[in-house]
């Protein structure tokens, strides 16, 4: 694995993060954003080995606590666990389409639930907040939405290339 393509992964997963922190915390169709950070760790995690996956994972969960103001290690924890769950079964899954968007749905949605459940536990009280469900909900559809785009983007910057007689 080249070090190249673990920067231009950590450069999609940071972008995908300022994005989120910035521009979906003033436009919120529907009064919720997507986790697009996750998404873009859930993308990423499929084409790197796992240690540096891990890395990429825990450096944007650990930019998004430093930017979202949430307290410092959760969406770390979040990412790195969702990071962990990816490389464990995209070995495993299954070709096509609806198959990746019930993961990315799937994954997404344990992620939010994971952030709630540690939330809670460091005194934040996310459990116990009216329309948690539609909070675990909205963004993992959201997410389903703008898988392709960030797919497509993950698997030209970072799938690593196919080797043929020519080159």
């Amino acid at each position: 694995m080249t070090s190249g393509r673990i920067v231009i992964a950590l450069g999609l997963v940071m972008g995908a993060v300022l994005i989120q922190t910035t521009v979906f915390q003033h436009v919120k169709p529907f009064g919720y954003a997507p986790a697009l950070g996750l998404l873009a760790t859930i993308a990423t995690s499929r084409y790197l080995n796992p240690e540096p996956a891990l890395f990429v994972g825990f450096s944007g969960g650990f930019l998004q606590d430093l930017l979202g103001g949430s307290p410092l290690g959760l969406w770390a924890c979040t990412f790195t666990v969702i990071v962990f769950i990816t490389l464990k079964i995209r070995d495993r899954e299954v070709a096509g389409p609806i198959a990746v968007l019930t993961g990315v749905f799937g994954l997404t949605f344990i992620g939010q639930s994971t952030y709630a459940v540690l939330g809670t536990l460091f005194g934040q009280g996310i459990i116990g907040r009216p329309g948690l469900v539609w909070d675990l909900i909205v963004p993992s559809i959201y997410n389903v939405v703008l898988a392709y785009p960030v797919f497509w983007l993950t698997r030209a910057g970072v799938r690593p290339k196919e080797r043929t007689w020519v080159t």
